[in-house]
């Protein structure tokens, strides 16, 4: 959504229907940009949807090395954070794992 343009104030849409690569959080990261426009943003919703066979974990950081998740998707179920704001997500969980990623 770009908005209406005859205001100042812009919207931001992210959208992904993507599969995990095997590697872990780092090598699933995704930043959010807009779909209109290529522009960075930052988010003020988030919203993931496990559609695989197992557990999703996520973080707004990257992984150190064994840090932990900053939380949890269940197999065939979504999470709407409100308020969130962030600039990318680190997924990780089985490689090829469906999932849908929105964020505005």
């Amino acid at each position: 959504m770009a908005g209406t343009k005859n205001t100042s104030i812009r919207s931001y849409n992210f959208f992904s229907n993507l599969t995990l690569a095997s590697g872990g959080y780092n090598a699933n990261e995704y930043e959010f940009i807009d779909l209109d426009d290529g522009t960075p943003f930052l988010s003020q919703s988030i919203l993931i949807i496990n559609d695989g066979g197992s557990d999703l974990n996520f973080r707004f950081t990257p992984d150190p090395g064994g840090g932990a998740s900053h939380g949890l998707v269940k197999t065939t179920e979504s999470l709407q954070l409100d308020f969130k704001r962030a600039t990318r997500i680190y997924l990780s969980g089985t490689a090829a794992l469906a999932v849908r990623l929105w964020a505005w």
